[in-house]
This record gives structure tokens, sequence and C-alpha cells, in this order.
């Protein structure tokens, strides 16, 4: 049986932090989130890191990504230089993502070019070309780019770097559009490959007035301390959280600890009466685009994405369908996985684009006997 977010205990104490005007405006803030189950998690960017390491030069060494102190270094002095996987003290999301990649190494990782070690030791005794940072979430970037200073901060690292015998990939489960820009300045557009777009308060589908109706709720029940904190950090306005942890990229009020105040995840934790929340999501169609019944309109869309029109009125014009079936088309796309949420291409998606393309080498549209290429769309708005 489903259970409303609303009605769940834990979330009902929650709610009740606000004053009853202002339920409706919490409501709309916790109904937005996207839960991710760990099974998710795991299936997923399995499934991603095996069918990136053939596209990479290999051997692939993978690192999950920590956060690290400023200047230090990820692998101790020496040539040896070892490698300290885990942060001392209790890890976070290092530890789940470390397991990951003992999944990809028992699913076949290893014969595709996957390095069970981390030691310069070893990295210099198998010559790596690749390495891969596997993160669960990014919501800033920041994290990511600090752990890769981390890295090439070790000598041996630097110098591998500087004679283009090693490149770095970066491999996250989510990210905002704000870090996914800042990691493609930072790495390159090739060497970032994202699985999902983060939610945020820009997509939830609310009006003008009810987003600013959340922000206001977010700063105001935030308290002076955390104010940096009260639309997440960095004001990343994230709406994702996991199984195993719900990052500070979220609005304070949702992780918030007080006196008087009842919370939701507590000290950034998921507590075990929530986990029920966490439902596991269905398989996504794994059937490709050609020759699929019914799929000509989509890849017809495919194709014009890849071609950089993203406009749903210009698609529909190309199409001649009309707008609201040219955006039914785009949500599929989304969907599947097949974009993110501003209509760009995805791995998946350019992948499919490839084997849309090879089967239709000349396009010929809807209505139309000969083939269309567009050579002037209205600008998008």
């Amino acid at each position: 049986m489903t259970v409303l977010r609303s009605e769940h205990p834990r979330v009902a104490a929650w709610l009740e932090n606000f004053a009853v005007p202002r339920r409706d405006t919490a409501r709309l803030l916790i109904d937005a989130l996207e839960l991710i189950s760990e099974t998710d998690l795991r299936r997923e960017l399995i499934a991603a890191t095996l069918a990136l390491l053939p596209n990479l030069d290999g051997p692939v060494a993978a690192f999950p990504a920590r956060e690290v102190s400023p200047g230090e270094s990820a692998h101790a002095e020496g040539r040896a230089g070892r490698y300290q996987l885990l942060e001392p003290g209790l890890p976070g999301s290092e530890a789940v993502l470390a397991n990951i990649l003992t999944g990809v190494l028992r699913e076949g990782g290893g014969s595709a070019g996957l390095l069970g070690g981390h030691d310069l030791e070893s990295l210099r005794e198998h010559k790596v070309r690749t390495i891969l940072l596997l993160d669960d979430f990014s919501g800033s970037g920041s994290q990511l780019i600090k752990f890769h200073k981390a890295l090439r901060r070790h000598k041996t690292i630097r110098s591998w770097t500087s004679y283009h015998l090693v490149e770095f990939h970066v491999l996250a489960y989510a990210a905002t559009d704000k870090a996914a820009r800042l990691l493609r300045r930072r790495f390159g557009d090739d060497k970032v490959h994202i699985l999902r777009a983060c939610p945020t308060f820009e997509g939830a589908g609310w009006t003008p007035e009810q987003r600013a109706e959340v922000e206001a709720l977010c700063r105001t029940s935030t308290g002076r301390r955390f104010r940096n904190y009260a639309l997440g950090f960095r004001d990343s306005r994230a709406l994702i959280a996991f199984e195993h942890t719900a990052p500070n990229n979220l609005p304070y009020i949702l992780w918030k600890v007080a006196t008087g105040w009842s919370s939701l995840f507590e000290y950034k934790g998921v507590p075990n009466n929530l986990l029920r929340l966490f439902t596991m999501r269905p398989d996504p169609a794994r059937e490709p685009l050609v020759g699929s019944a019914g799929a000509a309109r989509l890849g017809q869309t495919i194709d014009l994405l890849g071609r950089r029109v993203h406009d749903a009125g210009n698609i529909a014009e190309v199409l001649r369908v009309s707008i609201a079936e040219a955006q039914r088309l785009l949500r599929l796309a989304f969907d599947l996985g097949l974009t993110n949420r501003r209509h760009r291409l995805t791995d998946a998606g350019r992948a499919e684009l490839k084997r849309w393309r090879a089967a239709h080498p000349v396009r010929v549209l809807p209505n139309r006997d000969e083939p269309y290429y567009p050579k002037q769309l209205r600008a998008e708005r």
C-alpha cells in the first residue's frame, strides 16, 4: 500500500513545525523531493560504469569521491604513495560508492580494464591511463573539484597528467545544472558523465508565487546561524535525497536540528522510519528506438535535439504536431533517461541518436516526400 508522504508520522510531525497557514507551502516542498533508493543507486551506477569502461583508455582506476581537507593529498608521500580509501572516523557516501565499485568488479569490470587498487605503486605497475571519479550527487561541483586537486597534489599524478599519460573522467548519479557546468569547464564536456539531472526549485512545477512562498518559508524558518544554508549549500535549491544520506544542498529546514523542532532528515541522515518512502523505481524501457513500434516521432525528436533544436515550439513546427505533443515527446525523452531537464542529450540519448541516424541516414519527416533539414528556426525563448 502506497503511503502518502504527508500522512507519514515523521513527515506529519515535521509539518507541525509550521503555522497552519504555511503548511500547504511546506507540503509543496516535501512533495517535490525525489527520493532515491539505495537499490536504484547501486543498479544504475553499476550499469553506467560497466557501459562507460569500454569507452575509456585503460587500465582505469576508479576513486569514490570524498571530502578532503584544504591542502590534503589523497596519497601519502613517496613513490609507493599509499591511498587511504575512506577518511578517518565513520565514512559517509564514499563507503557506499566503494561498495558499488566492488560490485562493478564482481560483474566483470576487471576484464573491462577496471583496477582494484588505488596505491600509486599499483597504478604505476598497471600503467593506469584513466582516473574515474565516482560520486552519488554533486550539488555545486566543489567536492569533486577539491578531490581532484587532492589527487593531483602528489607529484607523481601531477607528472602523469602533465605528460598526458593520464586523463580524468567524472561519473555522477545526479548533479545540478550549476554543478554540471562547472565540472564540464574543469574536466571537459566529453569527460563528465551524469546519469540524472538533479531536481531543483526551477523544475518543480511551481508557479512563481508558490516558489517565492517556498523560498520565504526556507529563509524565515532557518535562523541566523545557518542562514547561508537556507536554500542549501551555495543556494543549490536541490530536491533530492538518497536512502543513505540527505545532502546539505537541500534546504536547511529539511535537515534542521533544534530544540523544539521535529526533524525530518536529522543530521542529514535518513532515519529508519522514513526508509519505506524510498521505493525502488521500475526498470526503464531498454528497447532501442530503432525498430520500436510507434517510436518514429520520438526518434525524430532525438534527432532534432542532437541538432540543438530544444524548443517545443520549434520541434512542433518541424514535426507538424501540436506544441502539446512536442512537449509530451520531450517529457518522454526525459522519462526514458535520454535527456536532462533542459532537454540536452544524456550519454544514453547520444547512444540512441547514433543508432537512429545509422538507421535513418536521410530524414524524411511526416507529410513530406523529400528530406528535410531545418536551416532556420525561431529563436528559443
